[in-house]
């Protein structure tokens, strides 16, 4: 079954990759770089800026993700060319394959099937080189810290993901229900050092920019495939489904509290609620549903299942005896 996996995978790759090898949102993480490095807005276009390529009403402004990003391609926009967004998306590719290569060594049978299930948005992943295959690994990497007594490692990887794209906040949650306190201590520091490196890459006026760009997103222009746009599609009014993003992220989070007695699926939810409690969701993004698989891949020591002991015979007789 992993070669049928891989093997699909393979195919969808090959016809994926004749359109080139160009990792599109990763040139858009470099533009971004560039305009930080040239002294320009980093959510809006001057003279002279590499176009990312707007779409509107989906996205009027060049960068989508919180300033951090921008921050990260500065010494890589200082490489000539395009050299620097051919690196991320190496790193990329690195944090996929990092995360199959775990899954298939432990649960062969779990990820072929997932692979099978996410064949089209795997793909897309891969080939765009955006920063959600860095969420992914590091959503996997918090399951495995936190479960295995390395909470403060957790709690960073957390703190990270949040600071390069929002989204993990439902991790940061399933942390506080679960009482991970060591992990919510070290997400808190790491993540005003991280905020702090933002700030002095970025600027300030920049991250408020960003918080406004975040309101218009959600009220004005959901993507195709994110809930409100597939509930427009089937015909939902547009002001009811414009709400389901917010609508999901509130569910989740009760979700999460009320399994929280069951790690493993509580987890699983704070994953799929930061993948589809967004209102900009493309194909690839949908790839993130990996990670719902890692508390099946490293169970839990409260999710294992525990079979009974049967009592030996001369306990039961003991047990009749004193019973007579």
């Amino acid at each position: 079954m992993v070669g049928v996996a891989l093997g699909t995978l393979a195919v969808f790759l090959i016809y994926y990759c004749q359109r080139g090898f160009i990792p599109g949102d990763a040139t858009v993480y470099l533009a971004a770089g560039e305009r930080l490095d040239a002294g320009h807005a980093l959510y809006a276009l001057a003279p002279g800026d590499r176009d990312p390529g707007l779409k509107p009403p989906y996205w009027t402004v060049p960068l989508l993700s919180p300033p951090l990003i921008g921050v990260v391609f500065r010494p890589l926009a200082l490489l000539p060319w395009a050299v620097g967004a051919y690196i991320f998306w190496a790193a990329t590719l690195a944090s996929i394959a990092i995360v199959l290569a775990w899954y298939f060594a432990r649960r062969p049978v779990l990820a072929s099937l997932a692979v099978l299930i996410l064949v089209v948005p795997l793909t897309y992943e891969i080939g765009v080189g955006n920063v959600n295959a860095i969420l992914l690994l590091l959503a996997v990497l918090t399951w495995r810290w936190a479960v295995h007594d390395r909470e403060a490692w957790a709690g960073a990887a957390t703190a990270l993901g949040i600071v390069l794209k929002v989204s993990p906040l439902p991790i940061a949650w399933w942390l506080i229900t679960q009482r991970k306190w060591t992990a919510v201590k070290a997400g808190l520091v790491a993540g005003i050092v991280i905020a702090g490196i933002s700030v002095l890459g970025a600027g300030l006026d920049a991250h408020f920019t960003f918080i406004q760009v975040t309101r218009d997103t959600a009220t004005i222009g959901p993507s195709d495939l994110s809930i409100a746009g597939i509930a427009k599609f089937v015909g939902l009014a547009p002001s009811i489904a414009n709400a389901l993003p917010v609508a999901m992220l509130g569910a989740g989070f009760v979700g999460i509290v009320l399994l929280r007695h069951r790690p493993d699926l509580a987890f699983a939810l704070a994953i799929v609620t930061m993948t589809l409690g967004s209102p900009v969701v493309n194909i690839n993004s949908y790839a993130l549903l990996l990670g719902c698989l890692a508390p099946w891949v490293w169970r839990a020591p409260s999710s294992k299942v525990v079979t009974p002991v049967e009592p030996s015979r001369p306990a039961l007789e003991s047990s009749a005896t004193q019973s007579v």
